[in-house]
């Protein structure tokens, strides 16, 4: 293995574990009170709302200046933050190290893919790259749930020590290049689908003009009804991130906290599973989007009375339903403004709607809001696209 296969893999892995770390415990991480429904659920969002906010601006960075450099910051920012969550009990350093957690999110995963892309073997890579990913998720509940009753956050540290390991390997690859005339690095790893000159990011050398890129944006956003499918992200990550945030809380009293993470665990096995199934299939977009769409919702609603099945069928849900909105979205534009926007998507549901839902809990109640995001989600099923 390359070293650039090397940092990437280890860093998503960390990356991702570190991120869902938090999920079983943040009733703890929020402490006792009548507010914690909102405390947990800021938390939670804190990380996807810094990703939402730096997701497309870092993906034009890594264009600018090179992928490496940006790839860089995004793993520096994610050890920084998973140290300050370690360390700290305040929970104005947790909100912030959360967010800035997002950042180093939004920093990495542009600049990741386009490296990969760039590859002779992207295909495969890619395919490496996606299961490392939610092979990281899955372990950070797993392991957050089984090892809580030894110490809170020893699943925090363990991936945060993860994240020291990942940013020994960039220290290691950023002293292997050697720069150009230009002061940018040569790019040694030789695995390059086309032949670039010494350091040249993606982008040609004109000057940065923002409103080039606002108006590409705004073209992309309403081209062919992306904006349908971006929608439609934003409602299906909103409504599973209203569980995912406030699950811990709800299941206090009939879940431990290894059964917990055990139980969201399977959703991001299941989502593995599902994503090869869907890749599979030669169904067309519309209708792999719709049957996870329906998956999601029964898991929302079964996870009232059987966590593990509703987990399960979340993951199923969310993992053929993103693989058939990804290729919907390509069908579109395949450009990385495409992507970036659909990743915003993704990003504004999990960061955003589980706010909004926790303030329906304090008068509703947990089952209400669950049941609630299920049923809204049912709605994009009469959302009419290509």
């Amino acid at each position: 293995m390359n070293s650039k296969k090397l940092l990437l893999y280890s860093s998503v892995f960390a990356i991702q574990g570190l991120s869902n770390a938090v999920i079983p415990i943040l009733p703890e991480l929020a402490g006792e009170g009548s507010t914690s429904p909102a405390v947990s659920s800021l938390l939670y969002s804190g990380y996807f709302i810094g990703a939402l906010l730096t997701l497309l601006p870092f993906g034009i960075l890594a264009d600018r200046i090179g992928n490496l450099k940006v790839v860089s910051l995004g793993i520096t920012l994610t050890l920084i933050s998973g140290i300050f969550i370690s360390i700290s009990d305040n929970l104005w350093v947790l909100g912030i190290s959360r967010f800035v957690e997002g950042l180093g999110c939004g920093a990495f995963f542009p600049a990741a893919y386009s490296m990969i892309a760039d590859w002779k073997d992207s295909h495969q890579s890619l395919g490496e790259f996606n299961f490392l990913l939610n092979a990281g998720l899955a372990a950070g509940v797993f392991f957050s749930g089984m090892l809580a009753e030894l110490e809170i956050k020893t699943a925090i540290n363990i991936f945060t020590l993860l994240a020291f390991l990942s940013f020994i390997f960039l220290l290691r690859e950023t002293r292997g290049q050697t720069p150009d005339n230009s002061g940018r690095k040569k790019d040694e790893y030789g695995t390059s689908k086309r032949v670039k000159p010494p350091g040249e990011p993606h982008e040609n050398r004109t000057g940065f003009k923002p409103g080039m890129y606002l108006e590409k944006t705004r073209e992309t956003f309403f081209e062919n009804g992306f904006w349908k499918l971006w929608g439609i992200s934003v409602v299906l990550y909103g409504a599973t991130g209203v569980l995912n945030s406030n699950y811990a809380d709800y299941s206090a009293g009939f879940l431990t906290k290894p059964e917990l993470g055990f139980a969201i665990s399977a959703s991001y096995l299941a989502a593995m599973l599902s994503s090869l199934a869907a890749g599979k299939t030669k169904a067309k977009n519309k209708s792999i989007i719709r049957a996870g769409i329906v998956l999601a919702a029964a898991g929302i609603l079964f996870s009232l009375k059987v966590p593990l099945l509703a987990f399960f069928l979340i993951g199923a849900g969310g993992g053929a339903a993103v693989l058939g909105l990804v290729a919907a979205v390509s069908r579109v534009s395949s450009s990385g403004i495409a992507m970036g926007l659909f990743n915003t998507g993704i990003y504004a549901g999990l960061g955003l709607i589980p706010v909004f839902g926790s303030l329906f809990i304090g008068p509703l109640g947990y089952e209400s809001v669950f049941l609630g995001s299920g049923l809204v989600l049912l709605t994009t099923l009469f959302v009419k696209f290509e």
